[in-house]
């Protein structure tokens, strides 16, 4: 009883946050919707971009949004994707209350941060894809706002997709029902956010055909899958991967024969050999059995012989990603393993060198985090300083809403990155349309930019 209370307490100060003016009404597809104007951002949380993925459809990719009748106001996240609720609950934000505290398999939902101000030119459009490890997240992240973004003229769109088993499951019997492999659904749902963007932006102020995907960790690791899949092309023009995108031997595809072997081992461990006892179980149950196996966590994007037919290693090497534009990057401390410097530089290299593709922009993010005595950093990966995601409330704008003692320092550095990651958005150039002290990654100049505070 007090967990229930407890949710409709934290639902009732989300919704009080949020009660703003409402915005004009915006035709969408499947229906009309209203959002709220927050700080002169036009704001709307939790549009549906796709049908709900559960009974015949879990499993299968994402078919088109159910219409609606009269508006539908967007004033709230929508529930996260299923996945382990302990995960959930961060300690360092002050504005955890906006955060929906219900997952779902039900989570095809996307948020729009727009400028409230009417432009003779189209917006720019920033699509943003959360990371966690394929298990874990949701837009609502405390820091994945783009309000930050609206006001320097840049539309932000944070687009939810499937995880763990429920987005990356292969199985021989799905194959089979497809016809064409398994697994992906998560992909699925990151191009089917895209598409939506591609057809719905101009309602909001939008340029369909000046589209950024950008994505940290695992949101960086599906963007490398985007670059690489079938049938993606136009759907953006520019990427800025963050500590994922790279030529990494630790992080290979694994076949789909393989990847099929992974999923039926996991179903015949719980007693369940069909599709139809797989697609009956209920979501909750299934999610608790995969985060108890020992399975956990290694569904994650594969070769489903349809939308990914070969390693993201070797279809970068080969060339086989599109050519656009680049900014990619990683922390000073980034995860050991994963030797980010090495790997996005193999990366890089091969862009310009072996390729002899235009030059890219390449970055460190190198400031720690200032330390906050109650909740101590403390780095899932084994790295101190620097370290994985730290990056993430300055390029945001949003080191306001930690509970770290941030400094004056702290707030001019996420203001210089807010800029170089909108205008590159705008331009496919950090530096904007002025000269700058950005210099980019090219055969004769293997140029990193360091991002730190000034001293």
């Amino acid at each position: 009883m007090k967990k229930v209370i407890l949710s409709a307490i934290v639902l009732m100060v989300s919704a009080f946050a949020f009660a703003q003016t409402r915005t004009a009404p915006v035709k969408v597809e499947g229906g009309m919707i209203e959002g709220v104007v927050i700080d002169g951002v036009n704001t709307y949380f939790g549009i549906p971009f796709a049908a709900p993925p559960v009974g015949e459809l879990r499993w299968k990719k994402p078919q088109p949004v159910q219409p609606w009748q009269g508006v539908r106001f967007c004033d709230r996240f929508a529930p996260a994707p299923m996945q382990n609720m302990n995960a959930r609950r961060p300690k360092v934000w002050k504005n955890v209350a906006e955060m929906n505290p219900t997952t779902s398999e039900d989570c095809l939902y996307l948020n729009v941060f727009a400028p409230a101000k009417k432009s003779d030119k189209p917006y720019p459009v920033m699509v943003w894809i959360y990371g966690g490890g394929f298990h874990q997240g949701g837009t609502d992240g405390p820091v994945y706002r783009g309000n930050k973004y609206a006001k320097e003229g840049v539309i932000m769109v944070s687009i939810a997709y499937r995880l763990g088993v429920f987005g990356y499951l292969a199985h021989p019997e799905l194959s089979k029902e497809s016809g064409h492999g398994s697994g992906n659904y998560a992909l699925y749902d990151q191009i089917a956010g895209l598409k939506w963007v591609k057809e719905n932006i101009a309602a909001f102020g939008g340029d369909p055909n000046n589209v950024t995907v950008f994505g940290q960790s695992a949101g960086s690791r599906s963007i490398q899958g985007l670059l690489c899949a079938k049938g993606t092309e136009g759907l953006f023009q520019r990427a800025i991967p963050q500590s994922g995108c790279a030529i990494r031997e630790d992080a290979k595809c694994l076949p789909l024969n393989e990847n099929e072997a992974l999923g039926k081992a996991f179903f015949e461990s719980i007693g369940i050999t069909s599709l139809e006892a797989m697609r009956a179980i209920d979501a909750v149950t299934l999610q608790q059995l995969y985060q108890n196996s020992t399975f956990t966590p290694k569904f994650r994007p594969a070769i489903d012989g349809s939308l990914i037919v070969e390693d993201f290693n070797d279809a970068t090497l080969g060339g086989r990603y599109l050519d656009i534009d680049y900014m990619i990057g990683y922390t000073k401390d980034d995860v050991p393993k994963a030797n980010f410097p090495k790997a996005v530089g193999r990366w890089a290299d091969n862009q310009v060198v072996n390729l002899n593709r235009r030059p890219i922009y390449v970055y460190s993010f190198d400031h720690p985090q200032p330390e906050d005595p109650n909740n101590p950093t403390k780095d899932s990966f084994g790295a101190q300083g620097a370290v994985h995601s730290a990056e993430l409330p300055y390029m945001f704008g949003q080191v306001e809403l930690s509970t770290k003692p941030m400094k004056k320092e702290d707030y001019e550095l996420a203001e210089r990155m807010v800029k170089y990651w909108t205008n590159f958005a705008k331009y496919g150039n950090p530096n904007g349309l002025a000269a700058g002290d950005w210099k980019p990654y090219t055969k004769d100049d293997q140029y990193v930019h360091h991002l730190d505070v000034k001293q």
